[in-house]
């Protein structure tokens, strides 16, 4: 039977790894615990054999049956090695295929620190939607190496099982009854939150909501405590923490409102598709540049140009980095993206052009 349409056939090959991988897991754990058995046995009898062998000797008829049996235990475990390796391997091999087909899901998990701060946002997203969506809980999960959450879809699942070795965290909405309230808090807290999409369940039953990051900005509810410049740096902390580690987070917070604008390229970034690997790494080319050219990468890239972020953040740096004042640099970004769409000269030529001759200028 062939499947033309691509989402479903995506999920059923989805589902179909997924439980080839539980079935692999299961049969690779079994042969592991073999193994040890195996071990142990051929421990036993060498132990057993030297007891024997140093009391006679080695002609001994007991000492030659005891040799004679470590060797037969010193096969069976050699045996149950090669199964446990040839299990691991079909393990290895399925993940792989997993990972190619599986969408950019991992956002799934909430990644970064979950610190206090966070934990206080989660409360004012849950007190300003409290007469909208009465009675909702809201938190964070973790679950520890070796513990499986499969009450999801089919990719929860394989994502689970892919991971199950490491530490696990989402956020979890929990309501009696589906409002456009909990769509929107679950965009709310995605839009904060490095763009994880929160676990919802009405009920015992999970529901997948539609939630989608807008490009603007949203006219949502008041956040209590996170009001003026203290509430959104603390937002601007929250983002940043999802994708920079905290050295970088700190250095940042020396410079306040380089921070923020981090924060607010990253929830763009979040609108695009990235993964989360992709969006740290383009945050981490931007950390070092000074304010006024950190506003111009974001309205660059709020444009939707054709350039690569590459292109965009090498000029940026480029240009940060040779003139003295910032506001200056900034207006070279500007005025380099323009020339470059105008010429069809590389965007990186034009920025070493006003450098070098100020032809820009």
């Amino acid at each position: 039977m062939y499947v033309w349409n691509g989402e479903f056939l995506m999920s059923s090959t989805i589902e179909t790894l997924e439980r080839e991988l539980g079935e692999a897991q299961l049969d690779r754990e079994d042969q592991q615990r073999a193994v040890v058995r195996a071990e142990n046995a051929h421990e036993a009898v060498c132990a057993a054999r030297d007891e024997e062998w140093s009391e006679s000797f080695a002609t001994d008829p007991e000492v030659e049956r005891l040799t004679a049996l470590v060797y037969q235990r010193r096969r069976e475990l050699y045996e149950a090695i090669d199964r446990l390796k040839a299990a691991e391997g079909k393990e290895r091999r399925i993940k792989s295929r997993l990972m190619y087909v599986l969408p950019a899901e991992r956002r799934r998990y909430l990644s970064g620190t979950v610190d206090a701060e966070f934990e206080a946002l989660l409360e004012a997203v849950r007190r300003a939607y409290r007469d909208e969506a009465p009675g909702v809980i809201v938190r964070v999960v973790t679950e520890k190496p070796g513990e499986l959450d499969l009450r999801g879809d089919a990719t929860w699942r394989a994502l689970e099982r892919l991971y199950a070795g490491t530490v696990r965290r989402w956020v979890e909405m929990r309501v009696e009854k589906e409002t456009l309230a909990i769509t929107e808090m679950a965009a709310r807290i995605s839009h904060y939150a490095g763009g994880h999409t929160p676990r919802v369940f009405v009920g015992d039953s999970e529901v997948r909501l539609d939630v989608r990051l807008a490009d603007d900005a949203r006219e949502w509810v008041p956040l209590a405590g996170f009001e003026g410049d203290e509430g959104r740096l603390a937002l601007a902390r929250i983002t940043a923490r999802r994708y920079l580690d905290e050295s970088a987070v700190g250095r940042l917070f020396k410079r306040t409102p380089a921070l923020v604008q981090i924060a607010e390229i990253a929830r763009l970034y979040q609108t695009m598709n990235l993964t989360g690997d992709e969006i740290r790494w383009r945050l981490e080319q931007l950390v070092a540049l000074r304010l006024e050219v950190l506003e111009a990468v974001y309205n660059l890239t709020g444009a939707r140009r054709r350039f690569s972020f590459y292109e965009i953040a090498r000029a940026a740096r480029l240009l940060d980095g040779h003139f003295p004042d910032s506001g200056v640099a900034a207006e070279a970004l500007s005025q380099s993206v323009t020339r470059a769409l105008e010429t069809g000269v590389p965007l990186v030529d034009v920025a070493y052009l006003s450098v070098t001759t100020g032809e820009n200028f």
